[in-house]
């Protein structure tokens, strides 16, 4: 078989095969998904529909207590106000109130007042809450909570579902024997709650509740939650309906991809022929060709044939013998040599990266954490509540209020996120700088520059700033220049100081200080130097460990850290004209890594 056609079966081969598993993993995973974010939506659909009907309860919650915590209302209990009802419940007066019911009911269970009016003709027309005259001792109404507890809830009534707020009678100062209950209701909106929501739900009788509070019908997943009256009993189920778009965007997306797949692939497999028959097959026959005549010199042994019978085969058995030769091996050494050192580096440039990038994550997961506080959504409800008809004075206040400090809480928080941002761009700018100085290493000679060795330190201190338990000291800092390269060396102070807080968080405290001193200081021949020190009190290195902490590949910490970091320290000070060295007393004694870099002259001094 010749080598075209091996290539060609290969390649069907390898389409196929990736055909067959882009359509496995596309139906079994990425199609699940859609599901999963359907079922999402249809959580949140059922959620948005039960804080409507919530907010509704709570509305009427709020005006039963405004009601039943009044002078008025417990003097009517007591026998006297003998215009109590014809002030306060009337067509008129409900309507505003915002209720369709108004019940009183003693402490023995007599119904005193149970009075209301329904708007669904040209005239209001009389309806009444309950059945029957007197409610059961037993009754959920009629329970005496600690405490003045305003509650709501539902009820069946003859005209429908209702939302209920119920709430012990009491004088508007809360002194004296509770007289009663008050019940305030109102007929459960359904249209009103399908318009504000967007949502399609309907409600359900409780005898045909499913098992399953999830299930799915004919291009909708319904949600199914029961609706509870004050005993704990369902009155009737609500069940949303959720379309399943989403599954069908996700079908229609994975055929379009796998007939795009197809296509793609159909178009690779022309392309690829064409360039294996011009630039590979007839390389390889010329190239046998030389090396055949070659051979016939009489310079190359030639070598036993392989009996496969393909181009490829002949070529093995030429270059072969051309392995022998010496400049192949010299440069194959060469090449390897070179990726060594390119990986080298890229490990360095990594590990650098790595560190810089980790206290941006968790300023970006406190941004993110700061938008999902649970006092923003209130704010929200309470801005809801002030926009409503017939809000109580005193609530009015209160929810005036608490808008008024929300806001102040706002600018506050805006501002600190401000300066959370700022510390993020300088962060993003940090990174930036250790690429721009790699990629101009890679295309130049580094030149010596004086370098603030104080503001380095600080350009690198975000590394640890927000890690807790860890303090840092910094009363022997002294702002003095080194001769040195600006971005390397703040990689070097940002790696040195990430060990000292990772040293001390595995200590048995788990807490301590970082302690960070620069000095002057005169070597035996007089010459200039500037001594950067960066002490811990953490887990502390044996003698065995110190000697081999510099090692590329050495490391002591454990969750596959790979011994890169102290190794390129060591390089890069290296090439600087420094020094790098550590001691430590050792284990749980902390230790103390030591910079030794020429001092940075003014042009006076020089002179």
């Amino acid at each position: 078989m010749r080598l075209v056609t091996k290539l060609n079966v290969a390649l069907l081969g390898v389409v196929a095969v990736s055909a067959v598993l882009n359509f496995a993993t596309l139906r079994l995973a990425v199609l699940p998904s859609f599901a999963a974010l359907e079922e999402q939506s249809a959580e949140r659909n059922q959620t948005r529909v039960l804080e409507a009907i919530q907010l509704q309860k709570d509305q009427v919650a709020n005006s039963a207590g405004d009601y039943a915590i009044w002078d008025d209302t417990y003097a009517f209990m007591q026998g006297e106000g003998p215009d109590y009802q014809g002030k306060n419940v009337t067509a008129e007066s409900l309507k505003t109130l915002g209720v369709t019911f108004f019940v009183a009911i003693d402490t023995e269970g007599r119904v005193v007042l149970d009075s209301g009016y329904a708007d669904d003709a040209e005239e209001p027309r009389p309806v009444k809450l309950l059945s029957a005259d007197r409610v059961p001792q037993g009754s959920p109404l009629l329970s005496e909570p600690e405490g003045v507890a305003i509650r709501s809830s539902l009820m069946q009534t003859a005209e429908g579902l209702a939302v209920i707020g119920y709430s012990p009678i009491l004088r508007s100062d809360r002194t004296g024997a509770r007289a009663g209950t008050l019940i305030l209701g109102r007929l459960l909106d359904v249209d009103a709650i399908r318009a504000a929501t967007r949502v399609d739900f309907d409600l359900v009788a409780t005898s045909a509740f499913p098992t399953r509070p999830m299930a799915e019908s004919d291009g909708t997943v319904d949600k199914i939650d029961p609706l509870l009256g004050p005993d704990g009993r369902a009155l009737a189920m609500i069940r949303s309906h959720t379309p399943r778009d989403i599954t069908a965007v996700g079908e229609k997306t994975i055929l379009t991809t796998l007939l795009l797949l197809l296509a793609g692939a159909t178009v690779l497999l022309i392309v690829l022929g064409v360039i294996l028959r011009t630039i590979v097959i007839r390389r390889i026959e010329t190239l046998r060709a030389h090396l055949l005549s070659v051979a016939a010199t009489g310079h190359l042994d030639p070598m036993r044939e392989d009996g496969k019978g393909d181009e490829l085969s002949e070529t093995v058995i030429t270059f072969n013998a051309m392995t022998r030769q010496l400049d192949d091996l010299r440069a194959k050494l060469r090449r390897q040599d070179y990726d060594h050192g390119a990986a080298d580096e890229a490990a360095g440039l990594l590990h650098n990266v790595r560190n810089a990038l980790s206290p941006i994550s968790v300023v970006a997961w406190g941004l993110a954490k700061a938008n999902a506080a649970p006092w923003k959504q209130n704010l929200s409800k309470a801005l809801d509540q002030l926009g409503e008809q017939g809000l109580a004075p005193d609530r009015a206040a209160k929810l005036q209020q608490f808008v008024a400090l929300s806001s102040a809480r706002l600018m506050d928080e805006d501002r600190a996120r401000q300066e959370e941002v700022g510390s993020l761009v300088a962060m993003l700018r940090h990174v930036d700088d250790i690429l721009k100085d790699q990629d101009r290493a890679a295309q130049r000679e580094r030149v010596l520059d004086a370098v603030d060795v104080a503001a380095s330190l600080r350009n690198a201190m975000p590394l640890i700033e927000r890690r807790s338990g860890i303090s840092v000291d910094l009363s022997d800092l002294q702002s003095l220049a080194v001769l040195g390269h600006r971005v390397p060396l703040e990689q070097v102070f940002g790696n040195l100081i990430v060990n000292a807080a990772e040293a001390i968080e595995a200590s048995d405290r788990g807490t301590g200080t970082v302690r960070i001193g620069v000095r002057p200081v005169s070597d035996a021949a007089g010459t200039e130097t500037v001594e950067l020190t960066v002490t811990d009190d953490g887990v502390g290195i044996d003698g065995e460990n110190r000697d081999r902490l510099f090692e590329k590949g050495f490391s002591t910490k454990t969750g596959g850290k790979r011994g890169v970091g102290l190794h390129w320290c060591a390089n890069a000070v290296n090439a600087m004209g420094g020094r790098l060295s550590v001691e430590s007393n050792g284990p749980q004694q902390g230790a103390t890594f030591r910079i030794v870099l020429p001092a940075a002259l003014s042009r006076r001094d020089a002179a």
